[in-house]
């Protein structure tokens, strides 16, 4: 029993100095990959936060908020998240779907029985279809951005009199089509289901119990002293975006406004099977369910969040571009995730993120 303490007592004095340093290896590993980026790229601000289930193993801002202010990037920051809004719908509808106020394997006109299209088949096209993108839904060919809507009917206003010109482009359950149109319907499927709009629904549900006190779906709430800018090239030349990328009526597929402390515990409230600090928003076993294959067979798309083995390691991952970049990437064997954001158009997007992940695999692999 005396050796036993002893042990005892010799790993809680060794764990400090031994996650020191492990950070100071990611510091080293990560933050001359990331200035080396940025300067290749002429990146002007980016964020990262490495964490596991239980704490952030890593964080960092780098660059500036706005090429003419020149303000420092902070953790407080706030980026356009893009796509990476779809996992907030996923979850909204699996919470909808555990507590009976909807179910993910009815047809979607059960819930808003005014979404209509040309083809015939649209009444038959579920829920689940549509957030595992195998609904053979066509996307929309337009730009959302340059003609903005901010009422609460926007949504509704696009189900009701865009989506219904539409024909289906594949048979159901066939094809994996990335279809933001889909997200759309989706987030009025959550707001007819929840009786509110999505945005309440989402801030009520996931956003205030999981602690992202500065994340909104409306450019309106958002902290505009905070508010990155979006940094594109124009005739050569590195300038800040004339247009923010925000339509209430592309609320479900893009506009989450947040920033690296808030999006870093959506990454440990994920990996920690749907919990974080006391605070449930998902059952376990719902969300290992939406990190399946959809169907069985889509082996690249679960219930929202998309899949993708590497290094012999499944990882779950979602991303985002609209100019602005966002990627998160969880490696749930491993125990460890990151999410990264970017205020350029020219930082590299898919590539970048699996690099990181290919470090904190490698990370793991030594600290075992």
């Amino acid at each position: 029993m005396k050796k036993v303490f002893l042990s005892c007592l010799l790993i809680l004095t060794l764990l400090p100095g031994m996650l020191a340093a492990n950070e100071a290896e990611l510091e080293q590993t990560l933050t001359p990959f990331i200035e080396q980026m940025m300067e290749e790229h002429n990146v002007q601000g980016f964020v990262l936060a490495v964490t596991s289930k239980d704490e952030v193993l890593y964080q960092k801002t780098f660059g500036i908020k706005n090429m003419y202010t020149k303000e420092p990037e902070t953790g407080g920051s706030l980026f356009h998240m893009a796509s990476v809004t779809k996992t907030f719908v996923g979850t909204a509808l699996m919470q909808l779907h555990e507590q009976g106020r909807l179910d993910v394997d009815r047809p979607v006109v059960d819930v808003v029985p005014y979404f209509v299209l040309v083809d015939g088949r649209y009444k038959d096209l579920t829920i689940r279809q549509f957030a595992s993108h195998i609904s053979g839904m066509p996307d929309f060919d337009s730009n959302p951005w340059h003609n903005p809507q901010y009422g609460e009917e926007a949504l509704e206003r696009f189900v009701r009199n865009f989506i219904s010109h539409k024909f289906l482009t594949h048979e159901p359950e066939t094809t994996f089509q990335y279809c933001n149109t889909g997200y759309e319907l989706l987030g009025d499927v959550i707001a007819k289901a929840a009786g509110m709009s999505f945005e309440d629904y989402v801030l009520e549900n996931i956003l205030v119990p999981t602690g992202m006190v500065n994340s909104t779906l409306l450019i309106q709430e958002a902290d505009m002293t905070n508010l990155n800018s979006l940094h594109r090239l124009k005739d050569g030349e590195m300038r800040v975006a004339d247009i923010y990328p925000y339509n209430r009526m592309h609320a479900p597929s893009s506009t989450l406004i947040s920033n690296i402390d808030d999006m870093a515990r959506w990454v440990m409230l994920n990996l920690n099977g749907g919990t974080l600090e006391g605070n449930r928003i998902l059952r376990k076993e719902t969300l290992d369910a939406m990190w399946q294959p959809a169907l069985g067979k889509f082996d690249q798309i679960g219930f929202s969040w998309h899949r993708r083995m590497q290094q012999g390691y499944q990882t779950i991952f979602h991303g985002g571009n609209d100019g602005f970049k966002s990627y998160i990437i969880m490696i749930p064997e491993l125990d460890i995730g990151f999410v990264m954001m970017s205020n350029t158009t020219t930082q590299p997007y898919h590539e970048f993120a699996q690099l990181i992940a290919e470090k904190l695999i490698e990370y793991k692999g030594k600290v075992k």
